[in-house]
């Protein structure tokens, strides 16, 4: 299954991951599962740098596919889709961006 596919099956089965809210926690766990990690994390092992590279790169391949799915799949955004903007905002600010 490719990573679109694997989110796009995640937005139509699990309500939760559909909200931005919850986007970073299930993308997360999507990542580290898909390098081999996730029991490590787990467990408390500190992933090495090799790792959190891979991590990374997928993390970003997995958040590019949600938002990918999400714009052009109306039906699968949460209730906290239109908020989106308003949100990026407040994080940069909080972030010193502004």
């Amino acid at each position: 299954m490719t990573i679109p596919e694997e989110v796009k099956y995640k937005l139509e089965n699990y309500l939760w991951f559909r909200e931005r809210s919850k986007r970073g926690e299930g993308l997360v766990k999507l990542a580290l599962r898909s390098i081999n990690c996730e029991n490590l994390y787990c467990d408390g092992r500190t992933l090495s740098v090799k790792e959190m590279a891979d991590f990374a790169i997928k993390y970003d391949s997995y958040r590019h596919a949600w938002g990918m799915i999400t714009r052009t799949h109306p039906e699968l955004r949460g209730s906290d889709y239109a908020d989106g903007e308003t949100l990026a905002e407040l994080k940069q600010k909080e972030l010193g961006y502004y």
